[in-house]
């Protein structure tokens, strides 16, 4: 039987002597530092973005993007994410920097960039390059999610306050800045906000050719991509594209008119019965294959319908996916047979995959803190979100590559308390930087001592 933990009654009080031992509590951050060199993400940096014009203003470009990276990570938000470096001596002298721009200094940084004519386009390649190290080093197979890399993309609005906010769009009556964005399983591989005039879909459409081209095909995995995009991409100019890349899709079509109708008028022969699905509250269900064409298509198009009767109700509901996938592709035939399941079944199955994949927007906009954008310029946001894509993708990088077992899956915000949030004293000789931890919590210290090893033999 275990001992009764009680809470004790203590008195604190402050020693007026200050400790002779000085100390940072992000040592933490050293494995982040350690890893972005490791993929040269500061030196590609200085070769792809511009440089500020004048050299005696202070601060280079990359010293402003690895402080803002570094202080997104460590809990800080928007321009002032800096902040909570100045200061801090040790922590800086870990990453190489002399000192830690004022939030004015980014804001002034980040402007230049997204007036600059080159500004949005380097930060676009830099994320690219960065991504595409990483999933070279990892492997084909450990990116693989049921035989396929899931390209999607997506838009978010944000809160903004007032009515100075360039590009607002209202949505569901809700007024805010859109940004957009695409991803390649867990890393995002293009970010960008919606400009006046433009939508979703050509803000998604514009990430997704570079994308394929800087990241996928030199990884020889266009093969292996597949496309998961909701119903607000269910036409044309997408699936056009799409084709036009060769990139293989299932993409939601309950926008189209036609869709409704088609289903409903197909004879009972042509559904195969799926029973009920009390977890959805379906007393019936049923899915089947046909073939679309609407009017302003050349060409005719796989539909992969889907009904349902909700429980106590006797109308059928409606809803299809559009694909260039059949029944013969290799992944998608082994999947039919190890899980016996039909074509329809397994096409509903893949894309039900972009639900959880959705997920991926907390981390972005939750822990990293970027539910309002700081700036009223959508092009200055365009930058300071491309380099807060720069931080999210270290994280992803770093827990998929250097970290073990469950902790590979862990949330960010889990990743700053247990690995970036550890206690260190850090001394300098020449280039080399020594960390030691003075963290109590010796599994947490334990883990990043093992994790720095990881990141030093890739």
């Amino acid at each position: 039987m275990s001992q009764v933990k009680a809470k004790r009654g203590v008195v604190v009080k402050m020693s007026p002597v200050v400790s002779s031992v000085v100390a940072t509590a992000k040592g933490g951050l050293g494995l982040v530092e350690a890893f972005a060199q490791r993929f040269r993400l500061w030196s590609d940096c200085e070769a792809l973005l511009p440089q500020r014009r004048d050299p005696s203003q202070g601060f280079t470009t990359t010293a402003v993007v690895s402080a803002q990276v570094h202080g997104l990570l460590s809990g800080g938000e928007g321009f002032g994410a800096t902040e909570a470096l100045r200061g801090d001596e040790p922590l800086l002298r870990m990453l190489g920097l002399e000192a830690a721009p004022s939030a004015e200094t980014v804001e002034e940084v980040v402007k230049y960039l997204g007036e600059h004519e080159d500004g949005q386009s380097s930060t676009q390649r830099l994320m690219r390059r960065h991504v595409r190290g990483m999933v070279g080093r990892e492997g084909r197979r450990r990116l693989l999610e049921e035989g396929f890399v899931f390209l999607w993309g997506d838009g978010s609005l944000l809160e903004v306050g007032g009515k100075n906010f360039e590009a607002l769009k209202c949505i569901d009556k809700n007024w805010g800045q859109q940004v957009c964005a695409v991803f390649a399983g867990p890393y995002l591989v293009g970010l960008d906000f919606a400009r006046q005039g433009e939508g979703e879909e050509t803000v998604v459409r514009r990430l997704m050719a570079p994308a394929v081209k800087e990241v996928l095909e030199p990884l020889k995995l266009r093969a292996k991509t597949l496309v998961l995009l909701d119903s607000l991409y269910g036409d044309e100019p997408t699936l056009r594209k799409l084709e036009d890349q060769k990139l293989l899709y299932v993409v939601g079509a309950n926008k189209l008119e036609a869709v409704g109708q088609t289903l409903a008028e197909q004879p009972e022969t042509v559904w195969r019965d799926t029973g009920e699905n009390t977890s959805r509250g379906w007393s019936e269900s049923g899915v089947c294959q046909v073939w679309l064409q609407c009017e302003d298509w050349a060409s005719k198009r796989t539909l992969v319908g889907r009904r349902w009767k909700n429980t106590g109700e006797m109308i059928w509901n409606y809803a299809g996916v559009l694909t260039n996938l059949t029944p013969q592709h290799p992944v998608l035939a082994a999947k039919m047979e190890r899980e016996k399941l039909f074509f329809e079944q397994a096409l509903w199955s893949l894309y039900s995959r972009k639900q959880a994949l959705e997920n991926q927007w907390k981390e972005l906009l939750s822990d990293l803190g970027l539910h309002h954008p700081p700036s009223a310029k959508v092009a200055a946001n365009a930058i300071f979100y491309a380099v807060a894509a720069l931080a999210y993708n270290l994280a992803v990088g770093l827990r998929r590559l250097a970290l073990e077992g469950e902790d590979r899956r862990m949330r960010l915000w889990r990743l700053r308390r247990e690995f970036i949030d550890l206690a260190a004293s850090v001394t300098r000789h020449a280039r080399r930087v020594i960390l030691q931890l003075l963290d109590a919590r010796t599994r947490f210290v334990a883990k990043l001592q093992a994790a720095l090893l990881v990141v030093q033999r890739l």
